[in-house]
Protein backbone atom coordinates (compact mmCIF):
# COMPACT_ATOMS: atom_id res chain seq x y z
CA UNK A 1 0.00 0.00 0.00
CA UNK A 2 1.53 3.81 -0.96
CA UNK A 3 1.73 6.21 1.79
CA UNK A 4 1.32 10.22 1.51
CA UNK A 5 5.23 10.57 0.58
CA UNK A 6 5.63 8.17 -2.02
CA UNK A 7 2.30 8.79 -3.49
CA UNK A 8 3.96 12.51 -4.23
CA UNK A 9 7.16 11.35 -5.08
CA UNK A 10 5.62 9.06 -7.92
CA UNK A 11 3.00 12.39 -9.05
CA UNK A 12 6.13 14.45 -8.94
CA UNK A 13 7.82 11.82 -11.53
CA UNK A 14 4.59 11.43 -13.61
CA UNK A 15 2.53 9.12 -12.42
CA UNK A 16 -0.72 8.42 -14.06
CA UNK A 17 -3.29 10.31 -12.41
CA UNK A 18 -5.77 7.35 -12.91
CA UNK A 19 -3.30 5.39 -10.87
CA UNK A 20 -2.74 7.96 -8.35
CA UNK A 21 -6.47 8.60 -7.87
CA UNK A 22 -7.02 4.62 -7.11
CA UNK A 23 -4.29 4.74 -4.40
CA UNK A 24 -5.29 7.89 -2.83
CA UNK A 25 -8.72 6.57 -2.29
CA UNK A 26 -6.96 3.25 -1.35
CA UNK A 27 -5.40 4.87 1.53
CA UNK A 28 -8.52 7.28 2.63
CA UNK A 29 -10.35 4.16 3.13
CA UNK A 30 -7.83 2.91 5.20
CA UNK A 31 -6.61 5.90 7.27
CA UNK A 32 -10.10 6.01 8.00
CA UNK A 33 -10.92 2.82 9.03
CA UNK A 34 -7.54 3.08 11.66
CA UNK A 35 -8.47 6.40 13.28
CA UNK A 36 -12.44 5.18 13.67
CA UNK A 37 -11.53 4.76 17.55
CA UNK A 38 -10.78 8.01 17.50
CA UNK A 39 -12.77 9.84 14.96
CA UNK A 40 -13.46 13.68 16.33
CA UNK A 41 -14.18 16.65 14.95
CA UNK A 42 -10.60 16.81 13.69
CA UNK A 43 -10.64 13.91 11.83
CA UNK A 44 -14.27 14.17 10.27
CA UNK A 45 -13.08 18.54 9.23
CA UNK A 46 -10.08 16.77 7.52
CA UNK A 47 -11.67 13.37 6.22
CA UNK A 48 -14.61 15.14 4.47
CA UNK A 49 -12.16 18.07 2.90
CA UNK A 50 -9.68 15.00 1.62
CA UNK A 51 -12.50 13.25 0.17
CA UNK A 52 -14.38 16.21 -1.32
CA UNK A 53 -10.65 17.50 -3.20
CA UNK A 54 -10.89 13.94 -4.60
CA UNK A 55 -13.62 14.04 -6.24
CA UNK A 56 -12.89 17.90 -7.41
CA UNK A 57 -9.64 16.40 -9.07
CA UNK A 58 -11.82 13.35 -10.65
CA UNK A 59 -14.31 15.52 -12.32
CA UNK A 60 -12.28 18.41 -12.94
CA UNK A 61 -12.78 20.10 -16.42
CA UNK A 62 -8.85 20.35 -16.70
CA UNK A 63 -7.71 16.92 -17.00
CA UNK A 64 -5.51 14.96 -16.59
CA UNK A 65 -4.87 16.89 -13.24
CA UNK A 66 -2.80 16.90 -9.73
CA UNK A 67 -3.53 19.95 -8.58
CA UNK A 68 -7.01 19.06 -6.21
CA UNK A 69 -5.03 15.28 -5.72
CA UNK A 70 -2.17 17.43 -4.02
CA UNK A 71 -5.10 19.34 -1.90
CA UNK A 72 -5.93 15.98 -1.06
CA UNK A 73 -3.12 14.59 0.34
CA UNK A 74 -1.65 18.10 2.31
CA UNK A 75 -6.07 17.43 4.03
CA UNK A 76 -4.95 13.51 4.36
CA UNK A 77 -1.65 14.20 5.92
CA UNK A 78 -3.55 16.61 8.48
CA UNK A 79 -6.35 13.83 9.40
CA UNK A 80 -3.44 12.12 11.08
CA UNK A 81 -1.77 14.83 13.00
CA UNK A 82 -1.90 13.75 16.46
CA UNK A 83 -4.12 15.14 18.85
CA UNK A 84 -0.81 16.71 20.77
CA UNK A 85 0.24 18.33 18.28
CA UNK A 86 -2.95 19.82 16.61
CA UNK A 87 -4.30 23.33 17.05
CA UNK A 88 -7.81 22.58 16.88
CA UNK A 89 -8.80 26.54 17.91
CA UNK A 90 -7.86 27.91 13.85
CA UNK A 91 -10.88 27.66 12.90
CA UNK A 92 -14.86 27.21 14.32
CA UNK A 93 -16.40 24.39 14.77
CA UNK A 94 -18.81 24.36 12.27
CA UNK A 95 -22.07 22.23 13.14
CA UNK A 96 -22.21 20.59 9.68
CA UNK A 97 -18.92 19.01 9.95
CA UNK A 98 -19.70 17.95 13.70
CA UNK A 99 -22.79 16.47 12.90
CA UNK A 100 -20.81 14.12 10.21
CA UNK A 101 -20.50 10.49 10.90
CA UNK A 102 -18.19 8.03 10.44
CA UNK A 103 -20.15 5.73 8.44
CA UNK A 104 -21.15 9.15 6.06
CA UNK A 105 -17.91 9.93 5.43
CA UNK A 106 -17.05 6.00 4.42
CA UNK A 107 -19.92 6.09 2.45
CA UNK A 108 -18.45 8.91 0.41
CA UNK A 109 -15.08 7.91 0.42
CA UNK A 110 -16.26 4.55 -1.03
CA UNK A 111 -18.16 6.50 -3.56
CA UNK A 112 -15.44 8.45 -4.87
CA UNK A 113 -13.23 5.61 -4.71
CA UNK A 114 -15.61 3.46 -6.98
CA UNK A 115 -16.17 6.57 -9.72
CA UNK A 116 -12.42 7.50 -9.95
Amino acid sequence: MEDINSIIERLDKGWDVKEARRAVADLIVEYMQSAQGSFGYWEKFHFANAISALAWNINSRHQPTTSWLRLCLVNLDKALVPAKQRNGNYTPKDKEIESLTFEQLMEAAEAVRQNG
